[in-house]
């Protein structure tokens, strides 16, 4: 009788713990889809999931081409790579090696390209296909920041380290200097052209966003600039807008409508190091953070899926 009490026992306390290990099963799917749900929330508050993840070992440029909707042009220190997909995937470019730490695709010349960088200056007359690095008069070649006016790609600009920022109307061939080292004397990484061919701006880092409105003469911070410091500039001409990425606790990507009096988020949090706007398609964004993530937007920067 002691034996079979004992069975009992012994049986109910197996379908008491079989209930507690299905119910706490339960409890662990539960909790899990309640992260992937908040974790989903949290990555479209931060705008969206990015499209792909660039691997090299810094990000420095980025540029859409000027007759393929789809092709981007991605600048790092061992040279150019390709996407024919609007940024989903990548291929090294053959024909150019270096640290590309610019580039530049003005729309008046379909197919050609500008990369500068440290010891860099190369152009394609292409889409990338081939390169010619031509002689030129500058002082030096560790060039921080390069721009050519979209509506007149011989008219193009470069920061040389240590010698300040030069000029050229003839596509880089023959520079004159603008301005010295100390105009401003800032970490310069990247430049930008804005609304004509003498309104440049030269993000600097924790130095914040300056600007030049006699083609690179003198400069003055922006004062009103989001947030803190300035990694990242663009400017586009057929919609007005001037893009800027920041550094502060709200680093992101903000936009100005009215040549920088005012900005707004576009709700893309983080460090991005690199943006570029079609110029086929002003509503079609992407950027890369300091993590080589890759984000696109086709709505301007109102949302950030890629489609």
């Amino acid at each position: 009788m002691n034996k079979k009490k004992e069975g009992t026992r012994r049986k109910q306390e197996q379908k008491t713990r079989s209930r507690w290990l299905i119910t706490g099963g339960l409890l662990l799917v539960l909790i899990a889809g309640l992260w992937i749900v908040l974790s989903n929330k949290q990555s479209q508050s931060n705008g969206g999931r990015p499209i792909s993840r660039l691997t090299t070992n810094d990000f420095h440029a980025l540029a859409f081409s000027s007759t393929e909707p789809e092709t981007v042009f991605f600048g790092h220190h061992n040279g150019v790579m390709l996407s024919q997909d609007g940024g989903k995937n990548w291929r090294p470019i053959s024909g150019i090696s270096g640290d590309a730490m610019a580039l530049a695709v003005p729309l008046s010349t379909p197919g050609l390209v500008y990369a500068a960088g440290h010891g860099l200056f190369s152009i394609s007359e292409d889409d990338g296909k081939t390169w010619e690095s031509p002689a030129t008069n500058l002082p030096g070649t560790d060039i921080h920041g390069f721009i050519a006016d979209p509506d007149d790609a011989s008219q193009v600009y470069a920061n040389v380290v240590g010698f300040g920022i030069f000029g050229s109307q003839d596509g880089g061939i023959t520079w004159s200097q603008l301005s010295t080292t100390g105009s401003p004397n800032i970490m310069v990484m990247s430049m930008a052209i804005g609304k004509n061919a003498q309104t440049l701006y030269l993000p600097g880092g924790q130095d914040g966003l300056w600007s030049s409105t006699d083609g690179g003469k003198t400069w003055a911070r922006v004062e009103n600039a989001p947030d803190q410091g300035a990694i990242a500039a663009l400017y586009v001409r057929d919609s007005g807008r001037l893009y800027v990425t920041t550094l502060g606790n709200t680093a992101g990507l903000y936009v100005s409508d009215d040549q920088g009096a005012t900005w707004t988020s576009t709700n893309l949090r983080g460090f991005f190091l690199a943006v570029a706007v079609s110029p086929l398609d002003p509503d079609h964004i992407i950027a890369v953070n300091d993590r080589g993530e890759v984000f696109a937007s086709r709505d301007g920067g109102i949302s950030w899926s890629d489609k």
